[in-house]
């Protein structure tokens, strides 16, 4: 009786998974919630003129969509700043296309790229 219990258990456990994959609708599906994260905040051409003096240049950018969906409209930029002075320190900064205030999100140490290529269509 325990194992015909455990089968029907388990063949329940298998029905009832799904297999992930990397997308919007997947990712919104979590019941998350959003976090405050300490962040830097200014006037966008200030926070541009201090990366600057500072030293960062920018390596590459990405768009967040309205709705986490590629279709969606255009709701923010992220674009990470690499050090020329410090080898493997960034720093990533959002905006949105008001372009009123710039934040820098995080400063991060030891970066490094990853060999392995999420898509082929990048």
């Amino acid at each position: 009786m325990k194992k015909i219990l455990l089968s029907i258990l388990g063949l329940l456990l298998l029905s009832s998974v799904t297999i992930a994959k990397a997308d919007w609708e997947g990712m919104s599906q979590y019941p998350w919630q959003p976090m405050t994260v300490p962040m830097w905040c200014g006037p966008i051409d200030e926070v541009n003129m201090v990366l600057e003096r500072e030293g960062y240049v920018a390596v590459e950018v990405a768009f967040g969509r309205g709705g986490a969906s590629p279709e969606g409209e255009l709701a923010y930029a992220v674009t990470t700043y690499a050090s020329e002075d410090t080898p493997g320190h960034i720093v990533r900064t959002i905006e949105t296309p008001d372009q009123i205030d710039k934040c820098i999100m995080n400063m991060l140490f030891d970066y490094k790229r990853l060999e392995i290529k999420p898509s082929t269509n990048l």
